[in-house]
This record gives C-alpha cells, sequence and structure tokens, in this order.
C-alpha cells in the first residue's frame, strides 16, 4: 500500500473478499462414465501385451483351481467302490500339483495387475497434481478448495485400494465363476440349469444397487468435500468469524453439512444392506436346486455319487467368488466415482500458463540473437515494441461491482513502473491481470504481443506477493525453485545480491531447513527468498505486488534495496508498499477508484500537485513521525 491505511479496513476488505471468493466458489468437474472409460482405455494402450500376460496368468490359475473338484469327485467315486490304498495316491498326488500351480499362477497374475494398475494411479495421480498446480490463480479462486484436496487425496486413495485388492479379486473371481458353470454343465447339463437358477436374483440385486448406489456415493463424495470447505474456511477465517460475533453461525454451519453427510452415509448402508439380503437369497435357491437336482440325477444312475459331490463342491466354490464379484461393487462404485473426479480434474486442464504455489508464476520464452523475443512459430517481436499493453481493461470479479474500469498502460522493455494509489484502487488487481492471473471482463492485456491470460503467451513472467511459501526443504532446494540448476555459489550471490547474507552465517549455510520441519522464517526473510528466487530465475519481465510489504514502515531488512536488485535491468511492475519504492521508478502510475488518474516521475507528480503529492505528503509526515524521539517527561516541580 502508498500509505498506512487504518486496519479496519483492510480487515473489512479482506472478509469482503473471502466472502464474495466463497459465494462463488464452483466444483471442478466431473467425468462420465464414457469419458472415464476412454480416458482409462487411452492410458492402458501401451500396456496391452501385459494385460494381454495378466490375463493369461489368472485365466490359468482359476482353470488349475477347478481341477480340485474333480479330483476330489474322482477321490469320493475310489473311497466308494472300496478301491485299495494305492490307487488313492495318483489323484492325491495330482491334487498337490494342481493347488501349487494354481496358487503361483494366481500370484504372478494377481502382482502383474497391480503393478499395471497402480502405474495408471500414480499416472492420473501426477497429472491431476500437475492441473491443481498450474492453475491460474482465477480458476483455482474459483473452485472450492476442499474440492480439489479430496480428490487429489481421498478419491487417489479410494482407487488405490480398489487397484490394489479388489480389482484383483473382482478379475479372478469372474474368471473363476465362468469356469466353475462350465464345470457344472460338463458334468451334467441339468445340474448347469440349476445352477442357473441363483442367476436372475444376483442380476435384478445388482442392477438396482448400482442404479440406485452411484448417485448417492456421488453426491456423498460431493457433500464431504463441501464440509471440508467450511471447515477450511472456519479454521482459515477464525479471526474474521470471531470478529464478526458468527462463531455460532459457523458451527451451526459446519453441524448441517456435517448431518448431510452423515445422512448420505445411512443411505448408502443400507442399499448396501439390501443388496447382501438379496445375493444371500440367490445362494440358498442355487444350493437348494443343486441338490435336489443331484439327487435326482443319482437316484437314477445318470450321475455317480462322485460326479453329485463336484458338481456340488463346484457350486459351494461360486460363493466366494460371486460373492466378492458382488460386494465388490460397493467398493468398485466409490473408486469409479473418485476415478470419474480425477479424469474430471485432468480435463478441466488450464491452458494459459503454470504458476508456483505462492510466489512465482511464468513460462519460458528467451530473447533471440537480435533482441527480439520470438514466439512459439518464430515470428519476432520488435525490440522496441512495448513489454506490456494494456487497452481499455475493465474487470470485475464478482460481475457487478468493477475494479477496473477503462486503464490503458504501456510498459517499455527494461521500464520500471511503480503502480501507487490508497487501498482497493486497483493496483494489485492489474498486477494480476499483466500475469495472466484473470481474463479481462472488457479490453485485452498483451506482454509481448501475446495475451497474457494464454499458454500459447511464452514470455517469462515472475510474479512474487507478500504470501511467500516456504516449502519444508534446506533454504538452498527453496533457492533452486527458481533455478534448478543454479550452482552453489549462484545461490550464494543471489542471496547478498538481496541482502540476505545471514543466511550464509547459518550453521550449516544454505542447507539449512527451513519451514514447518526447520528454522521458521518471519514474513520478511521469506520476501528475501523471494526475490533471491527471481534474481536465479533471471525473467525477462517480474510483476510484484507489495513484495516487501513485510519490511515494515522503516524497512530495517532494507528489502527497498533487495527490491531494486532484483528489478534492475529488466521491466518491472511494483505495486509499491512504501513510496519510497515508486520514487526511483523510472514511471509511476497512480491509481484512484479502479482508473489511472496520473502517471510520471516523482518531480513531475510533485509539480502538478495531484493525488500523488497529496500520498507523498502524508508519506513524509508518517514516516517522520515514526522516526522522531519520543518527548520526554517534564521535571516534576520542587514544593
Amino acid at each position: 500500500m502508498s500509505h498506512n491505511a487504518p486496519q479496519a479496513a483492510t480487515a473489512t476488505a479482506t472478509a469482503t473478499a473471502t466472502a464474495t471468493a466463497t459465494a462463488t466458489a464452483t466444483l471442478l468437474p466431473i467425468a462420465s462414465g464414457r469419458e472415464t472409460a476412454r480416458a482409462t482405455a487411452d492410458r492402458l494402450r501401451a500396456s496391452r501385451p501385459r494385460i494381454f500376460a495378466v490375463v493369461v496368468l489368472l485365466l490359468g490359475g482359476s482353470s488349475s483351481t477347478l481341477l480340485v473338484p474333480r479330483l476330489l469327485g474322482w477321490l469320493v467315486d475310489l473311497v466308494t467302490g472300496s478301491a485299495g490304498v494305492q490307487a488313492l495316491v495318483l489323484p492325491g498326488v495330482l491334487l498337490l500339483v494342481v493347488t501349487s500351480v494354481s496358487a503361483l499362477l494366481a500370484y504372478a497374475g494377481i502382482r502383474l495387475l497391480v503393478a499395471l494398475v497402480q502405474e495408471l494411479v500414480s499416472g492420473l495421480r501426477e497429472d491431476a497434481m500437475s492441473v491443481v498446480l498450474g492453475m491460474r490463480a482465477g480458476q483455482a479462486e474459483s473452485s472450492d478448495s476442499s474440492d480439489i484436496v479430496s480428490r487429489v487425496t481421498g478419491d487417489v486413495e479410494s482407487v488405490t485400494e480398489a487397484a490394489s485388492g479388489v480389482l484383483p479379486a473382482v478379475t479372478q473371481s469372474s474368471f473363476m465363476i465362468v469356469l466353475s458353470l462350465a464345470g457344472i454343465a460338463a458334468i451334467n447339463p441339468w445340474l448347469g440349469l440349476a445352477s442357473l437358477i441363483a442367476v436372475p436374483v444376483q442380476v435384478l440385486a445388482t442392477r438396482s444397487f448400482i442404479r440406485r448406489s452411484r448417485p448417492v456415493y456421488t453426491e456423498m463424495r460431493v457433500a464431504e468435500a463441501e464440509r471440508g470447505q467450511v471447515i477450511i474456511e472456519g479454521v482459515s477465517g477464525a479471526d474474521t468469524i470471531r470478529a464478526h460475533r458468527r462463531q455460532r453461525r459457523q458451527l451451526a454451519e459446519v453441524d448441517a453439512r456435517s448431518l448431510r453427510s452423515i445422512d448420505l452415509q445411512y443411505e448408502a448402508a443400507r442399499i448396501r444392506t439390501t443388496f447382501f439380503a438379496h445375493l444371500n437369497t440367490g445362494e440358498y435357491l442355487g444350493v437348494a436346486a443343486i441338490l435336489t437336482v443331484s439327487f435326482w440325477l443319482v437316484h437314477a444312475g445318470v450321475v455317480s455319487i462322485g460326479g453329485a459331490t463336484a458338481a456340488a463342491l463346484y457350486f459351494l466354490a461360486l460363493f466366494g467368488p460371486i460373492g466378492s464379484l458382488l460386494s465388490s461393487i460397493d467398493e468398485l462404485q466409490l473408486a469409479g466415482v473418485g476415478l470419474a473426479r480425477l479424469v474430471g480434474v485432468v480435463g478441466a486442464r488450464d491452458h494459459d500458463g503454470r504458476g508456483e504455489s505462492g510466489a512465482l508464476r511464468g513460462g519460458g520464452d528467451e530473447a533471440g540473437e537480435d533482441g527480439a523475443a520470438e514466439d512459439e512459430d518464430g515470428a519476432g517481436v520488435a525490440a522496441d515494441s512495448p513489454a506490456i499493453v494494456v487497452e481499455s481493461v475493465d474487470f470485475s470479479y464478482d460481475g457487478q461491482r468493477m475494479q477496473l474500469a477503462d486503464v490503458s498502460l504501456r510498459v517499455a522493455p527494461g521500464e520500471r513502473v511503480a503502480l501507487v494509489g490508497e487501498s482497493g484502487s486497483g493496483k494489485s488487481t492489474l498486477a494480476q491481470l499483466i500475469v495472466g492471473a484473470f481474463d479481462p471482463t472488457g479490453g485485452s492485456v498483451t506482454v509481448h504481443g501475446r495475451p497474457a491470460a494464454s499458454r500459447e503467451r511464452d514470455t517469462n513472467v515472475v510474479l512474487v506477493t507478500q504470501e511467500i511459501h516456504v516449502f519444508a526443504a534446506t533454504v538452498a532446494e527453496n533457492l533452486r525453485l527458481g533455478a534448478p540448476s543454479a550452482s552453489a555459489e549462484d545461490l550464494a550471490a543471489a542471496v547478498r545480491a538481496v541482502g540476505a547474507d545471514w543466511l550464509l552465517e547459518l550453521d550449516a549455510g544454505l542447507d539449512t531447513r527451513v519451514g514447518a520441519s526447520g528454522l521458521a522464517l518471519d514474513g520478511a526473510a521469506a520476501q528475501q527468498l523471494a526475490l533471491a528466487r527471481v534474481l536465479l530465475r533471471d525473467p525477462a519481465i517480474v510483476v510484484l505486488d507489495e513484495a516487501t510489504a513485510e519490511g515494515g514502515g522503516d524497512d530495517p531488512l532494507g528489502l527497498d534495496a533487495a527490491l531494486t536488485a532484483a528489478t534492475r535491468g529488466r521491466t518491472s511492475v511494483v505495486v509499491a508498499h512504501r513510496l519510497s519504492q515508486a520514487r526511483v521508478a523510472d514511471r509511476i502510475v497512480v491509481m484512484q477508484r479502479g482508473r489511472i488518474v496520473e502517471q510520471g516521475s516523482h518531480g513531475e507528480l510533485l509539480r502538478l500537485r495531484g493525488e500523488y503529492a497529496r500520498l507523498w505528503g502524508a508519506w513524509e509526515g508518517a514516516a517522520a513521525e515514526a522516526s522522531a524521539p519520543a518527548a520526554l517527561p517534564a521535571p516534576a516541580r520542587q514544593e
């Protein structure tokens, strides 16, 4: 800010902005079933040989397992036929061999399947995180933060659990069911028909469960995200909530969202219980049919006791696979919803550039040998063309109240422009538009001839705000966010250039861990770190939005000098926190109520005796008052 605005006004503006963001927060899209299937198939296309290997291994394992009932039936016939002990050796050995082979094939198939699906989930998770980290500020702020978090955590977890435990069991169970039914039919077709009596009941139960459960699960995920958002807002906005005596209303909102989530979980549990009851009914009907038909066939001499035993064992063996398959539908439904939400995030990929959390944002265009910045198709941009052009721009966050109105500004290559004005005048909004965080409501913003809010814009632009995130890592690792290949000497030079020599004097130097797991850096130190990143990144354009606000009115850490170092020799737009920063700029742009009202150098604007002169006088007076020594108390009168 350009002068000391009352803190109450700042708090009110913050509360208003928070309320506006909350009111307009939207959920990211959820992919349809067809879109999810297409995205999954695209990712698995390159793994077709391994998919074929999985099918062969699991099918071989299931086929081997199905020999067990036939071998047991053989043993029953031998025993009932009064065969000797020697006759039992061969089927006993075969039983041992078949069991071992089946276990080995199933193990190999399941392990390969889990690895395959884990790679799919891992790639999808990384793509989703890439999209979230690359969102423009406008898109991220208009989205429900809890919705984003739940997708890259809870949804990933549900898909991963299904991929690791449920999917292999479902695949193997499917093979077992088909082969078991074929085995029963091979013994006798009537037994095969009897085993199918349970199928209509199970099919109808499954269709009903899928139809009723999927919307409930989807709504349950959304409700959980909404509940999380209310909790996040309650924690992050605790001071504002207390200041406005809204604690009870906030808690009531949390209660309402929580009860909604619980109600949906109850409904999901009721649907599951009904589903399992129908499955049990189908199993009972199937067992009754098999036993009845077996008795009739054995009595008629059509099937031996061993054959009837094998058929009964086949059908009883179906209980496990069918139960596993159908009961897994519950988890598969949850995983399917999670997968659709993840694919929805990837499908919402923003095409307008990528950002660095908390501090940096940029592309990566380099100047050609002739000094002209080259675009992607090789067309050069003249070196003397404006680096930044803001043309008749209007902007509104909510579509109703305009933050900017008919703003035009041209910044020449290498020029340093300072934006000043009272709080709420539109300085930060203009800075955000220049880096492409939002689309203008009207007019245009171009950087090196390209739309600022376009991914095709390949200019190297870095934004530094007063909200700097210090990652839980070493100082060197934090610095290398701006230049991953920077040497130790480069890091030390950047640190010295911004006046942060004290970092080099720490016990472990730049290898000192900072952030949540190490040394806590205050706001001013974090801003020094961010300015050092700018030097290491060496961008063509830098936009500083009150990036030295933590330095205080008298700038004890010398952040003004650090800012000068970060902007030297490059095009820069500085939202000035202190007017001492504006004084050294090539040009000062004064904003008032979303419009540019004055432009010029420090001397020119003082001679104009307008808005800037008034701000400068107020700032000088406040600075002089802050630096004046405290008055000594008057000596006591002697009686």
